[in-house]
This record gives C-alpha cells, sequence and structure tokens, in this order.
C-alpha cells in the first residue's frame, strides 16, 4: 500500500488524499468530519485486504453496515478493520449456526416469546440499550442454548440499526433466581464458548455492563470455567450481586426495570419485542446483502388456525433480601404456543452446528 491513498468518495466525486498515519490513528466519533475520515480510512483497508475472510467485498459501499464497526471500536480504524475481518471470518466457519436466520424460524420465535432476550423500551441513564433474560423461564426441552443465541444475534442486529445503539452499546441483567441445576447442565461449554467468541470479538456490538443477580453456587462454577475465555475487560464489566437487588439499583435506574427485577416499570412482557421484530420483518421488499445476519422471510400461506393453539403459564415468585420483595412474581404471563411448539422442538441449528451439536 502506498503512502499516499486516493480515494474517489460517494456521489461527490472529490478525492481524498490518506497517509499510514490517517488509517492507523483514532477519529472522533463526534466530528461528522472525522467520522467520514475514518469511513474512507476503512473501506481503504477492506479495498486493499487480501485476507481471504473479505473475498467478497460487498460490504465496501455499505456505509451504515460499516459505520457499526467504527462504533464498536471507538472510531480506531485498525481495530475496527481487524473487526470485520473477525466478523466475516466467523461467518464462514460458523455458516450451519447463522442460516436463515429469521424471526419467523419457529424456534428463535420459541425463545422470543419467552423473552430471550427481553428488550426494555427505555434507555439507562448513559443511554445504553437494556436486556434483559429471566434464566429460570428457559425451556430448554423445547429449544436450545443455540436457538437463544440465534434469537440474541437476531435482536442484536435490528436494535443495531440504531446509531444511538452503535454509539452508546447495550446492557444485558441475567436474572438466574430459580435457575435449576438441571436447567444448567444444558448450558453447553462448546455452545458458550462460541457465544464469547462471537459477542466478544467478531460482532460490532458493545456491552458495557453484564450484570447478575440471584446466581446460584453452580452458575458461578460455570462461570469460573469460561472466565478464561473473557478479556480483561469482558471480566471487568461482569458483576456479580447475588441476591442484593439494590447494588443492581445501583447500577441502573429502578425506573426503567420492570417489577420482576425490583424496577418501577410495568411487568415484563416478552412479546412486546417478539411483535416488533415480527413487523419489521414484514416491511423490507427485498433480500437482505449477504454480509447481513438476518434474512427476512415473508408469510407464504395461512397461519395454522387458533384452534390448534394451547396456552401455557408459569407462575414464579420468590422472595431477596435487600430490596425489591417478591421478586419474580407472575413473570410469565400466558402465552400463546401453536402447534408443536408445545413439544419438543427439533432444532435445526442445534443438529447442523459442526463440532457442537445437540445441547438440549
Amino acid at each position: 500500500m502506498s503512502d499516499i491513498c486516493d480515494f474517489e468518495w460517494s456521489n461527490n466525486r472529490f478525492r481524498h488524499n490518506l497517509t499510514i498515519s490517517d488509517l492507523q490513528k483514532g477519529y472522533n466519533k463526534n466530528e461528522p468530519t472525522d467520522r467520514s475520515r475514518a469511513l474512507i480510512a476503512l473501506k481503504e483497508l477492506i479495498g486493499a485486504s487480501m485476507d481471504y475472510a473479505l473475498k467478497d467485498k460487498s460490504c465496501f459501499q455499505d456505509d451504515e453496515f460499516l459505520f457499526r464497526f467504527l462504533y464498536a471500536r471507538k472510531f480506531n480504524v485498525n481495530d475496527a478493520f481487524q473487526l470485520v475481518i473477525n466478523y466475516h471470518a466467523y461467518r464462514q466457519r460458523n455458516g450451519s449456526l447463522l442460516q436463515r436466520l429469521s424471526v419467523l424460524d419457529e424456534n428463535i420465535q420459541l425463545a422470543l416469546r419467552d423473552g430471550f432476550p427481553g428488550v426494555l423500551p427505555n434507555r439507562d441513564r448513559r443511554g445504553r440499550k437494556v436486556l434483559i433474560f429471566l434464566a429460570a423461564i428457559w425451556d430448554y426441552s423445547s429449544y436450545s442454548l443455540v436457538t437463544v443465541y440465534r434469537a440474541m444475534l437476531l435482536s442484536i442486529e435490528k436494535l443495531l440499526e440504531d446509531k444511538q445503539n452503535q454509539a452508546n452499546g447495550f446492557i444485558a441483567i441475567v436474572d438466574w433466581t430459580n435457575f435449576t441445576f438441571r436447567q444448567s447442565s444444558n448450558l453447553n461449554p462448546k455452545v458458550l464458548k462460541l457465544m464469547i467468541e462471537g459477542l466478544q470479538d467478531c460482532f460490532p456490538v458493545r456491552f458495557k455492563a453484564i450484570h447478575f443477580i440471584g446466581q446460584p453456587w453452580y452458575v458461578e462454577a460455570a462461570l469460573a470455567v469460561i472466565r478464561p475465555f473473557l478479556k480483561e475487560k469482558t471480566r471487568e464489566r461482569i458483576k456479580l450481586h447475588g441476591g442484593n437487588l439494590s447494588t443492581l439499583h445501583d447500577c441502573v435506574a429502578r425506573d426503567i426495570l420492570p417489577t420482576e427485577l425490583g424496577g418501577e416499570g410495568p411487568t415484563f412482557n416478552p412479546l412486546n419485542w417478539y411483535h416488533e421484530l415480527l413487523e419489521s420483518s414484514q416491511i423490507s421488499t427485498k433480500p437482505a446483502p449477504s454480509y447481513i445476519l438476518s434474512q427476512p422471510q415473508f408469510y407464504t400461506k395461512s397461519p395454522a388456525p387458533l384452534a390448534t393453539a394451547t396456552i401455557t403459564t408459569t407462575t414464579t415468585a420468590t422472595a431477596h433480601n435487600g430490596g425489591g420483595g417478591d421478586f419474580l412474581k407472575s413473570t410469565k404471563a400466558a402465552v400463546v404456543k401453536i402447534g408443536v411448539l408445545t413439544t419438543k422442538a427439533n432444532d435445526p441449528a442445534a443438529n447442523m452446528l459442526l463440532g457442537v451439536g445437540s445441547d438440549t
């Protein structure tokens, strides 16, 4: 690569001269001119790359897509470029995991209907989007940990369409209250490692904090197993609160949290995010580019008659010391599950995932 890189930019048809130092320095995300120069520099690196992961350079002209990687690495161009390579390489290594990633996938619907993940409507005080997981609700006999991961990736990709989420990042709250030892035995270590690799090193997403509450000893043991795979910065962002909700509320304001987490908001309803994803999936009129994870599918026939539906209701309640009162009260309202959704689902993603297999 020469020291001077001539670049033709957008529709304005003007030339930029980029030095090697331009490609290596960081840029101020709050300055429009800096953002534009960072994007140009990233495109230059992608265009000149001989890396096998970037043999398909179709993302080259998608500015909105590339900005995700710049925001994820605080507009350090070299770091963003490496993240682009990691993203494409991860997709190539795990094609079966990421194929047919759609909200219309029956198994993904199961996870989303149960709130895996749940997305709160309001941001925290720092403008970060809040994802919650009520772990005790996980029905491992119906959908696997792989499916939970797929549903999470689908949700994150949708959320990353918002520049504010790209810039401010996310926080996650995982409530392990009433999570059983039998459920924990389905936390497949290979899948956990795959999730860590993707979310930590390969996808353009920034988790600024991960809060665990109500975690039993066997969850802490599982965390100890995966800790070596976590970067130091990631380890520092995992906060273990146990049964003390007041320390959680010191980090996340109560007024945005649902009652299940000792908050002042309404009872958590996982169907809100599920319906938002379902509706948005029908807006697109053409297939997504190949480098986008989610591939929209469209209704081709009428849904099954509602007469085949059964209703499953689960109610969980417990008390916490240190604030929160009755906890997890009525965490799961009646949820309609059509036909096979009430039986053990066949999870093709888990069955086809090379090197992992079924984790149910």
